[in-house]
């Protein structure tokens, strides 16, 4: 009986001295400590075993990667207020844009754009090829047919950080997006090999189909105004294919591709989106 209460007194004395507070560095090293002041900023703390009027040390967060107190409770510390979704709750993290550019090329290009996370969207988008005011140069090929459009943006991370630093907005800032083209639609191709007719002076034209994709990056910024609207501008370059056999470039979304009067892959595109932010 006598060992037996021993022998629990013992375990009870090794596991109260055992309990104490770590620190978890991002080199994976581990300081067993007396945690006496958690901040925004800083780890207050003493060495363990220390007395209480012993000397007191702080340290950044940033050198951390998690904070494990003795009654078992961990802090994760790994990630930043960038990265950090709660921290943007009750923004609105979705979006319907639509590229005002487009409506003068005699398109209208709807996209709906939703945040995944602080620093990552994905967006997609339906092309109404058509359905717009387009120059006399589109006017002249009458085009018909839609598209659909698939992107994922990656925003820019600061060149340096600071405390507390963050996002103003989870749908704002600059980034890359890879991003998808594919286009069907018919044209008027006209035919300026063969003389206009005498009375109309119109040459001759025949009704043509075609199929146009392109896989670009695009660099863009996103700004948001009242957590109501979003302003999204870019530029994008990448390679493509057209089946469409005149000397205009454009593919109603994108311009270029390896059409047979245009044998370079590349395109590139040019886009100025208006949108609404909604709520979940």
């Amino acid at each position: 009986m006598k060992r037996l209460l021993f022998s629990i007194i013992f375990i009870g004395l090794c596991l109260e001295l055992s309990a104490q507070d770590m620190l978890i560095f991002k080199d994976k090293t581990i300081d067993e400590v007396s945690i006496i002041e958690v901040t925004p900023d800083y780890i207050k703390y003493r060495e363990f075993g220390a007395a209480q009027n012993s000397v007191i040390f702080s340290i950044e967060r940033d050198y951390l990667t998690k904070i494990v107190f003795e009654s078992g409770r961990v802090i994760d510390l790994s990630k930043s207020m960038m990265d950090d979704s709660r921290v943007y709750a009750g923004q609105r993290d979705r979006a319907i844009k639509i590229d005002v550019g487009g409506i003068s090329g005699n398109y209208s290009f709807i996209s709906y754009e939703q945040a995944i996370d602080p620093s990552r969207s994905w967006e997609a988008g339906v092309i109404f090829i058509g359905a717009g005011f387009g120059s006399n140069l589109y006017d002249n090929e009458n085009p018909m047919g839609a598209g659909v459009n698939m992107g994922y943006k990656f925003k820019r991370s600061p060149n340096f950080y600071s405390q507390r630093m963050r996002y103003g907005h989870i749908m704002r800032g600059s980034y890359i997006k890879p991003n998808l083209f594919v286009n069907t639609f018919n044209y008027d191709k006209v035919d300026y090999d063969h003389p206009p007719d005498p009375v109309t002076f119109m040459y001759p034209a025949s009704r043509e189909a075609a199929v146009a994709a392109s896989l670009q990056i695009d660099f863009g910024n996103q700004l948001v105004f009242s957590d109501r609207f979003v302003l999204d501008y870019a530029a994008g370059i990448g390679y493509g294919f057209t089946t469409k056999d005149t000397w205009n470039l454009t593919n109603y979304g994108f311009f270029g591709g390896s059409g047979s009067d245009f044998n370079a892959p590349y395109t590139y595109s040019i886009t100025l989106k208006i949108g609404y932010l909604i709520k979940k």
